[in-house]
């Protein structure tokens, strides 16, 4: 069974992933948790994880749409290979954002709205790492707009409700952590979400990105520049053009 936990305060956004989400898991045991009161993103993805029941959990952004047709035989089948997995993520953490240290760590493939409308009718895909349809391993830390577990780590990890209180950086702490544990991590680049948000990392984020920091000060590489990143991108695309060209 697949457990989807969501926070989410937008009851239009909602609405609209769990109709994406319950035509992506047709036919296969699952549930969807809404969490419409979170305190933090590390408070209300706890509280989902104590309130469902599935094998595997799943915690995504209220403001995503899967692409990938065969989503849900994707994750159960990545799910035996990795304990943790997502789109997006880094064989070399050195900061709160995982794409920092550049290539050649960074791999993922994610789609935004081409026109900032949602939902969208036309996406930028952008690929890092390369376009192939492959699964990497030696991860280190996910982009946090989807990720899916085994049970027994979302219950061993735990989201960090004290050190972040907000809604910035759980994404990063929860993955490093399951990574320092021993679990592992995967991005698997056959698994193609939109993502209406880019992301803010000004202001907020940067005061929690300083408490990661000091939580990790002594698993992070000395400080250093930013790496540089190659994206791949195809402009404009529409779902049929998306599936018929990767899938």
């Amino acid at each position: 069974m697949i457990s989807v936990v969501i926070c989410s305060v937008n009851a239009q956004k909602y609405e609209a992933v769990c109709a994406n989400l319950r035509e992506r898991l047709h036919g296969v045991p699952h549930e969807i948790i809404g969490i419409h009161d979170a305190r933090s993103l590390t408070e209300g993805y706890n509280r989902g994880v104590a309130r469902s029941r599935g094998d595997i959990l799943a915690f995504c952004h209220d403001d995503i749409e899967i692409i990938s047709p065969s989503f849900s035989r994707l994750v159960r089948e990545h799910l035996h290979t990795f304990d943790v997995i997502g789109c997006a993520g880094t064989t070399r953490l050195k900061d709160s954002k995982w794409m920092t240290s550049g290539d050649p760590y960074v791999q993922g493939v994610v789609a935004y709205p081409a026109d900032r409308a949602w939902p969208a009718e036309r996406f930028d895909v952008n690929a890092w790492g390369g376009v192939e349809l492959k699964q990497y391993g030696g991860i280190q830390a996910l982009d946090g707009f989807f990720i899916a577990a085994n049970r027994h780590v979302a219950e061993s990890v735990r989201f960090d409700e004290e050190t972040f209180d907000g809604f910035h950086v759980y994404d990063t702490d929860f993955t490093y952590t399951a990574f320092l544990r021993g679990f592992k991590l995967g991005v698997c680049k056959d698994i193609l979400v939109a993502h209406q948000s880019g992301g803010d990392f000004k202001n907020a984020y940067q005061a929690y990105g300083d408490r990661f920091q000091d939580k990790y000060r002594n698993h992070l590489p000395a400080m250093e520049p930013d790496g540089l990143v190659e994206v791949t991108k195809y402009l404009g695309v529409t779902r049929e053009q998306m599936l018929k060209a990767w899938f």
